[in-house]
């Protein structure tokens, strides 16, 4: 039985194993994607549209954060133009590549950050962008990448960390509809009209907001989904002046806003009666006052439309 020759077990010297091949080719890779970014930062800081456009394929599909499509390369280079020469003149864009995932040879998606800075370093905008690379040939030994999609966001502002001078608002005992925290909601406004039925035709042609309740005097109320707008109708013997009447904040526990308000240096919020199928009873609405006068409603049920649910009596 013969011993195995171990001598070829190990890679000669100055030879590279596989994994340390691999390992070559997938910094090789990251570098060249990476430096589409730095060249569209470089073309940023010149004003040059042409340069910061390069990084894209002619055909990019390139997305805006406002959801517009600038078609393909040309239209990338165009309205950058303006926009170095405009909004953004003598601005830099700091732009990170934070992930690459090749998902096969030759095609890969990126994840990467960039932060508009105005000359003196401060921080304009940030946004976040996932784009698909792909490779396109090969010049002189390095790859060739190109961006073929481009998605541009705004990242979501972080919700505040509770702190122990802080606690976190308690979550709603009642009041569907509001969000977790409890927060009282900005949902009804309410204007005096002399013709009520007129202007509620205006809101609902114009902004699309639906009518879901009418009085036997002719006030209407309509809703965009989330704020109902009540239009009133103006009486002539009456002292109340056309124009906004009030706002009204859907809240989760009339008691504890009371107490707020009163620690806050407004009067105690008073009960109101109405007879009115919008305001969703059975719980009462109150009315208060801000410190300028304003009037505004309290109701822990809402102020009806499409967002509260069915109307009830």
């Amino acid at each position: 039985m013969t011993t195995p020759n171990t001598r070829n077990t190990h890679s000669p010297r100055g030879s590279h194993s596989p994994r340390s091949s691999h390992s070559s080719t997938a910094d090789s890779t990251g570098d060249a994607i990476r430096s589409l970014w730095e060249t569209m930062a470089r073309g940023w800081a010149a004003g040059d549209a042409v340069l910061f456009a390069a990084s894209f394929a002619t055909d990019c599909d390139f997305t805006t954060v406002r959801g517009d499509k600038p078609p393909g390369r040309a239209g990338i280079e165009a309205d950058h133009d303006h926009l170095f020469r405009t909004r953004y003149a003598g601005t830099r864009l700091d732009a990170r590549v934070t992930a690459v995932r090749q998902l096969r040879p030759g095609l890969a998606t990126v994840d990467a950050e960039s932060t508009i800075r105005a000359a003196d370093g401060t921080a304009l905008t940030s946004t976040h962008a996932l784009a698909v690379v792909e490779r396109t040939g090969t010049h002189n030994g390095p790859d060739l990448w190109q961006i073929v999609a481009f998605h541009h966001m705004i990242p979501a502002a972080p919700a505040p960390t509770p702190t122990a001078a802080t606690p976190a608002p308690a979550p709603a005992a009642s009041g569907e509809g509001l969000t977790e925290t409890g927060r009282p909601q900005l949902r009804h406004l309410a204007i005096v009209a002399r013709d009520p039925e007129r202007l509620a035709a205006f809101y609902s042609t114009v902004f699309s907001m639906e009518p879901f309740h009418q009085a036997p005097d002719g006030s209407c109320v309509l809703s965009d989904g989330h704020l109902s707008l009540a239009l009133l109708k103006h009486r002539l013997d009456g002292d109340t002046p056309v124009g906004m009447n009030h706002f009204g904040f859907h809240i989760a526990d009339t008691a504890a806003t009371s107490a707020t308000l009163i620690e806050a240096g407004a009067d105690e919020p008073a009960e109101r009666f109405t007879d009115r199928a919008f305001t969703r009873r059975p719980s009462p609405e109150y009315r208060a006052m801000d410190p300028e006068g304003n009037w505004f409603a309290l109701s822990e049920h809402g102020f009806g439309g499409p967002a509260n649910g069915p109307e009830q009596p």
